[in-house]
């Protein structure tokens, strides 16, 4: 079955979200190439995965695979098109890329782990309420039985059990939130996050200067094939 990975917006998006997460709503990142002149671009396709810095050429990419089989590399550079199949150069181009690849699980870690610790908080907050309504029919069935001189031992002990579940679940509420930890926690997924996010950052950058060589390198030696 054929593969398909968006690497470059998808992570974008992953920085975005872990950024959003623990950062001011005014913070955030994104890939783009406004200010890049010649407009470059590249897809590698390896077994049938596709990873592309854009989604500029999503819509050549079946055609290609069509034509060229499912392992080459393809890279833009302004109006140009090439297609390059050395495998020597392939190599260098999924070595370039591997970075990158680890930057984005990194990310993408930080961000599961936002995700989680919100979800973490919103189980806590809805067992509470859950517990709170099943206390609150437990004092109604006692008030009655109580009202018709009942016995309601069996009742209340299992109203003081809640009661207990919903005392620790709030302790652990009021753990989790204190605000030393809270502050340590979030300075600690902070820097994870920004550590990460740069060296991303810096696996981008180092790949497309890899990339660029690896044209220059292929147009001379005439291993790169002119696409339409």
């Amino acid at each position: 079955m054929t593969r398909s990975r968006i690497t470059l917006p998808l992570l974008a998006g992953l920085v975005t979200l872990s950024l959003a997460a623990s950062r001011p709503a005014a913070s955030g990142y994104s890939y783009g190439y406004d200010e890049d002149p010649d407009h470059f671009g590249w897809a590698i396709i390896s077994d049938g995965d596709t990873s592309m810095s854009d989604m500029d050429d999503l819509g050549s990419m079946d055609r290609l695979k069509a034509e060229f089989g499912d392992e080459f590399l393809f890279l833009r550079l302004g109006e140009a098109r090439y297609v390059v199949r050395d495998r020597a150069l392939m190599k260098r181009a999924k070595d370039a890329a591997r970075p990158l690849q680890e930057a984005g699980r990194e990310v993408g870690k930080a961000a599961r782990a936002q995700a989680e610790d919100a979800r973490a908080n919103s189980w806590d907050a809805r067992a509470q309420a859950k517990l709170a309504l099943q206390v609150a029919r437990l004092s109604k069935r006692i008030a009655r039985l109580e009202s018709r001189g009942e016995s309601t031992e069996d009742l209340e002990r299992e109203q003081e059990r809640l009661e207990r579940q919903v005392e620790d679940l709030s302790d652990d509420s009021d753990d989790s939130s204190d605000e030393g930890s809270g502050a340590l926690k979030e300075r600690a997924r902070s820097a994870r996050t920004e550590a990460a996010t740069e060296r991303l950052h810096k696996a981008v950058r180092r790949l497309n200067e890899e990339l660029r060589d690896i044209l220059h390198d292929a147009k001379s030696r005439h291993l790169a094939e002119r696409v339409n």
